[in-house]
């Protein structure tokens, strides 16, 4: 199979109403490697709360949002350029990553939406230097080895199929 799907680049205006391109990016990712289900409605929620903090936080006309997908074997990797609003990101994190569920209750506001991205995430990772947010969902996909002999069986019995039609 080919590896070109394994990284992908999307840039958004910080407007609200990009919010289906970014939900569209997801889903074709997820649908690529069979990710439904929770795993999914994280994903979704995690970048659209992200991107919704990132609208919030900026008071430029022409601010932009990036997202950087990778799949790794270990999982996906979103990653986030925020830009002037790193610092915020961080701040907000660095208060809420070592809470429990119920502290929750403690946070409003940015807080609250920053434990909304903790929880809904397996792991999250900031880079000073990258200014970079990446949120990490632990999956693989779902029966992607399987996925992809499947495909490799098919392939070959449609190559069998096309000699025996040559003949």
């Amino acid at each position: 199979m080919k590896n070109n799907y394994l990284e992908r680049k999307l840039r958004l205006k910080a407007e609200i109403y990009e919010l289906n391109k970014l939900e569209s990016f997801i889903e074709q990712i997820c649908d690529d490697f069979h990710v439904y289900d929770y795993y999914f409605g994280n994903i979704v929620a995690s970048n659209s709360l992200a991107l919704e903090i990132c609208i919030d936080c900026t008071n430029e006309k022409t601010f932009y949002f990036d997202i950087d997908f990778k799949k790794k074997p270990t999982g996906m990797f979103f990653t986030l350029k925020v830009y002037n609003c790193f610092l915020d990101f961080a701040r907000q994190y660095e208060i809420v990553k070592d809470k429990s569920i119920d502290e929750q209750e403690a946070f409003n506001g940015e807080w609250r939406r920053m434990m909304m991205l903790h929880m809904l995430s397996d792991e999250i990772i900031i880079d000073s230097g990258k200014e970079t947010f990446t949120m990490v969902f632990h999956v693989t996909g779902i029966n992607e080895m399987l996925t992809n002999q499947r495909i490799e069986l098919l392939q070959k019995y449609y190559e069998k199929l096309q000699v025996g039609v040559k003949q």
